[in-house]
């Protein structure tokens, strides 16, 4: 295996054992096990698919079910379990940026830490034209 692979296989061991990943997989379990969180997701799921559907349909829905809608929103954000499983999918999902921008930053020459001055500036490497 090549040490680009290796590092990546440290890397994917080094995720799975962050405490970003652990505290989601937690927060995941705690929402499948609450049944009044399961129960409002799977109602605000299928509110969902119906807007979904009115919208590819070029229907418009009815102003009461675009405030039901919002209403189950409001309802499932006032649900500690759901909130929690948010706040660490934001923080698992803020660490995998991290890593790939470190990643993007290394092949487009730009060194860890390094600022930027011209976002469309990429480096001597890059041929796309800014």
């Amino acid at each position: 295996m090549s040490l680009i692979l290796d590092k990546a296989q440290e890397l994917a061991e080094a995720i799975s054992e962050s405490d970003e990943l652990l505290r989601l997989r937690d927060a995941a379990e705690k929402v499948d096990t609450d049944e009044s969180a399961t129960f409002a997701l799977k109602r605000f799921q299928e509110k969902q698919e119906t807007l979904q559907r009115a919208a590819q349909s070029g229907l418009e829905l009815p102003p009461e079910q675009i405030t039901e809608i919002q209403s189950l929103q409001e309802e499932i954000r006032s649900i500690s379990t759901i909130r929690d499983f948010a706040d660490a999918q934001n923080q698992f999902n803020s660490l995998i940026d991290q890593v790939n921008n470190i990643i993007a930053g290394a092949v487009m020459g730009v060194h860890p830490g390094a600022v930027q001055d011209d976002p469309h500036e990429h480096g001597s490497g890059c041929s796309c034209g800014h």
